[in-house]
């Protein structure tokens, strides 16, 4: 997914990116150029709420195990046992799959075995 706009994740990567450039041609990027943008990235990613990284990371091992043409959606539960929810819908809106994890990689698990095709049958009559 391409944004236009900075958040503290882009600003944080982009100044990553700057240190390799400040330290193998120093005069290209100034030192205050660097603390500057670290400052800034340090500043906005301290202002995120911890749950978003949270849910960030759950919805990154839950999106690795779906198929194409489906789309997941991660939400935190009220269930301490369980503080994860996720559902996954295909192109038409149908839901696939959906399931409540104690962890982000159970949740991904789960997720994934629902997604699974049924290995006998299908509710068909037997003949």
């Amino acid at each position: 997914m391409k944004t236009n706009y900075y958040n503290a994740y882009t600003q944080a990567v982009g100044t990553l990116k700057l240190i390799p450039i400040y330290l193998n041609c120093p005069g290209v990027i100034s030192r205050a150029t660097l603390v500057g943008a670290a400052t800034e990235a340090v500043q906005l990613l301290e202002s995120m709420p911890p749950l978003s990284v949270e849910l960030a990371e759950v919805f990154r091992s839950v999106n690795a195990v779906i198929l194409e043409g489906q789309t997941a959606y991660v939400t935190p539960t009220n269930s301490p046992e369980f503080p994860y929810g996720a559902v996954v819908a295909d192109k038409k809106g149908h839901v696939c799959a959906a399931a409540m994890g104690r962890s982000k990689e159970g949740l991904a698990e789960l997720i994934r075995l629902k997604l699974l095709p049924q290995a006998e049958g299908h509710g068909e009559d037997a003949a």
